[in-house]
């Protein structure tokens, strides 16, 4: 009798510990601070779930925690020791973490592998790689997707003139207003025009960090010299574009100064803040040459289609994650089609799988969200993601060399030091040294 009680209290007292253990050392996932408590309700089904079906509990208490995804990968690489063992980052950030040894795991999964493949668009199934040691990997795992588009206001703007500049310069014409605004001029929120492509064939001379390398950069193209010419007549006129001021973008749009913002999802709630009932959204609009535009091929009448970045939000691994063994099941999981389908209809979380639009019910509603939604997948018909995760040299000479203003400089006619065919020519000139060398010289 007393040596039966001592056996269970000693195996009361392991149990004890490895409970202890568990609360100890959770599994940590990081996600966006708005969609912690729907992963975390996700992750509480995938532990239940996995009790039923293997016979035994999850041997860890899962911890879903709030992070600011765009600081997450520096986050992480300030104690890697006590970072996330899954967490989200950008796919332009791949490269900070992967360089040197990496301090995040590679995938290695097959079925993860093969679902990766199946359900991307073949836009991101490049970006979420990398090269470590000499050997190619595939480091992240979409599951989000955003893209710019197109706030406007609806009480001045019809739907028809929302999908061309021309149509919304005129309203703002009518009324002596501001067609748009842009919120910043870095080169992300001020990327339209120089991101545009032909839209009735989708060519662009550009060159982006070509293939991961960075002498393949090329901006003096005859279109690309078009488009900032027409740029430049759009921004100079007193009712086209301007750039936002200190009161704020949302103060312009619901003053009624300015009838239109670029930005993404993530400004969603502020522009529904500002115009109310008259909130429209569309993808980013098209632009017609003219005569004053023309130049070189590219003559009046050539319509361009304004482009932007269409990024998509990847899991990543703590490559010291002492549960290894389980991360990418729930890699799986979480990145699933369906879980995306949950995640929008309950987060509005824009999905990164391929046939969102096609497949996913909530995206046929007649509301605002699904709009939103739409207007977003519509632009990767359109766009590029940021081809930045392959060094961290890429992303520092592109936005933070003086590329940006020096495309804004073009735009505004900065003290009509542009206002020639060949001063934008040799202007942009400088921004492809930029990208190249981090010079202007």
């Amino acid at each position: 009798m007393k040596k039966k009680l001592v056996v269970s209290m000693i195996f009361l007292s392991v149990l004890t510990l490895l409970v202890g253990c568990s609360k100890d050392n959770p599994l940590t996932i990081w996600v966006g601070s708005e969609s912690v408590d729907f992963y975390q309700e996700m992750m509480d089904t995938y532990v239940t779930d996995y009790a039923t079906e293997n016979g035994e509990d999850f041997p860890y208490e899962v911890k879903v925690v709030g992070v600011d995804t765009g600081s997450a990968a520096a986050t992480f690489l300030e104690d890697t020791d006590a970072g996330a063992d899954i967490f989200t980052v950008a796919h332009d950030n791949l490269g900070k973490l992967t360089s040197g040894s990496s301090s995040i795991a590679p995938i290695t999964d097959p079925d993860l592998l093969a679902q990766i493949a199946e359900d991307n668009p073949e836009i991101f199934l490049d970006v979420i790689k990398n090269t470590v040691d000499g050997t190619t990997y595939t480091f992240g795992v979409p599951y989000i997707a955003q893209s710019l588009i197109l706030y406007y206001n609806t009480q001045y703007i019809t739907e028809e003139q929302a999908q061309s500049w021309e149509g919304i310069w005129d309203a703002a014409k009518a009324v002596d207003k501001y067609a748009m605004t842009v919120t910043d001029t870095d080169g992300y929120n001020n990327s339209f025009l120089l991101l545009s492509t032909v839209l009735e064939t989708g060519y662009t001379s550009l060159q982006l960090y070509e293939d991961g390398d960075i002498d393949n950069n090329y901006v003096q193209g005859d279109d690309r010299v078009a488009t900032m010419k027409w740029g430049q007549r759009f921004f100079t006129d007193e009712n086209g574009g301007k750039r936002a001021s200190d009161s704020g973008w949302e103060v312009e749009l619901k003053d009624g100064i300015t009838l239109s913002v670029i930005s993404g999802a993530w400004d969603y709630e502020a522009a529904k803040s500002a115009l109310g009932d008259n909130l429209g959204i569309v993808k980013l609009p098209t632009f017609t040459l003219t005569a004053d535009d023309a130049y070189g091929d590219f003559g009046a009448g050539t319509v361009f289609q304004s482009g932007s970045f269409t990024d998509t939000k990847v899991f990543v691994m703590k490559k010291a994650s002492d549960k290894a063994d389980y991360l990418q099941d729930i890699l799986k999981y979480l990145s699933s089609s369906e879980m995306q389908e949950a995640s929008f209809n309950q987060e509005q979380n824009l999905p990164a799988y391929k046939n969102a639009l096609d497949e996913f019910t909530g995206m046929q509603a007649d509301t605002l969200e699904a709009t939103l939604a739409s207007s977003q997948l519509e632009m990767f018909d359109y766009g590029i993601p940021q081809p930045f995760g392959y060094s961290t040299t890429f992303n520092f000479y592109f936005y933070s060399k003086g590329a940006p203003d020096y495309i804004y400089a073009i735009l505004v006619n900065e003290d009509g030091l542009y206002g020639t065919d060949q001063a934008i020519y040799d202007q942009l000139g400088v921004i492809q040294n930029i990208w190249k060398t981090g010079s202007a010289e």
